[in-house]
């Protein structure tokens, strides 16, 4: 399957891209993704997901299809052919 992905920030920067289409197993979840991510772009991307202890970040904001994993199964949201997944930094200000 294929999954259409949009890097925003620092994501971009790591990726040095904004966007691309990425193919990935039937029924891989965003873990999976991040790891293939991982994969292609090592540890640019990689310190963007992973402390150095390689338990998760929660900083990073991923939606599919522009709804944030958080509301759906998190991390092992089944992801679709034709999804989009966005990754971005969190949005502050004050």
């Amino acid at each position: 399957m294929e999954v259409e992905l949009r890097y925003y920030a620092m994501v971009r920067d790591a990726a040095g891209k904004t966007a691309e289409t990425v193919s990935l197993p039937e029924d891989a979840t965003v873990i999976v993704l991040i790891n293939h991510l991982i994969g292609l772009y090592g540890d640019p991307f990689r310190v963007y997901v992973y402390d150095d202890e390689g338990r998760l970040l929660d900083y990073l904001m991923f939606s599919v299809n522009e709804v944030d994993i958080r509301s759906l199964d998190g991390f092992d949201t089944v992801l679709r052919d034709g999804d989009r997944v966005s990754m971005m930094p969190p949005i502050g200000g004050g």
